[in-house]
């Protein structure tokens, strides 16, 4: 049986990492490639609650905003799920998983109010992408992308939109990244400013080199 591989698409919001990760899935099984698409936060009962305090709608808590070290909490927690039950298993059948977002997120997201060793502490027995494409945007791009969203899908702004955080989030990712690859991770940074054909482009070109 051959391995699965494990692909992740990193960047703050706005960054297109779920629109490039379907386009990706939907290229490599035009490929014969068995893929299995997912995403953080899941749709597991921890994902929910962490989409609903994202929102400022958890129960017992609307409108206020959770503390950094309970959202570094929530994301582990559902990420550990998210392996037992989606990733380990799909990978262990050599399919590949596609995943929209992963432990870069919480990197790079958790570690602006709260220390970065402790976040990673949470997520020490998190299995390791193969791959993870790192979509770079920058922040006037991004808030011009995630303003629609307000006016024409009545979705208002979760805690992390807005350009102060986007910038500290946006450089997180950048100085992670940076350390994740000294320790050996294969992260290709793509400047995610571009037409989405553009970027789609240069991911199809970096997966057939796995094939």
């Amino acid at each position: 049986m051959s391995r699965g591989q494990f692909i992740v698409f990193e960047g703050i919001d706005g960054s297109g990492t779920t629109t490039q990760a379907r386009v990706a899935a939907a290229w490599l099984r035009s490929k014969g490639v068995d893929v299995v698409e997912t995403c953080e936060p899941t749709d597991l009962p921890v994902g929910k609650l962490i989409r609903q305090a994202l929102a400022r709608r958890m129960p017992g808590c609307e409108g206020e905003q959770l503390a950094p070290h309970f959202f570094a909490l929530l994301f582990a927690t559902d990420r550990m799920h998210h392996m037992q039950a989606v990733i380990t298993p799909a990978l262990e059948a050599g399919r590949w998983v596609v995943s929209d977002r992963c432990y870069l997120s919480s990197f790079a997201y958790q570690s602006i109010d709260y220390d970065l060793d402790l976040v990673r502490a949470m997520n020490h027995e998190v299995r390791r992408a193969d791959l993870t494409f790192l979509l770079d945007l920058p922040i006037g791009q991004a808030e011009e992308r995630i303003a629609p969203r307000e006016l024409f899908e009545n979705s208002p702004r979760e805690v992390f939109e807005n350009a102060e955080m986007l910038t500290r989030v946006r450089s997180n990712y950048l100085q992670i990244a940076d350390l994740l690859e000294g320790e050996g991770e294969r992260i290709v940074r793509l400047d995610a400013g571009r037409s989405r054909e553009a970027v789609a482009a240069d991911i199809r070109d970096t997966l057939a080199g796995l094939l």
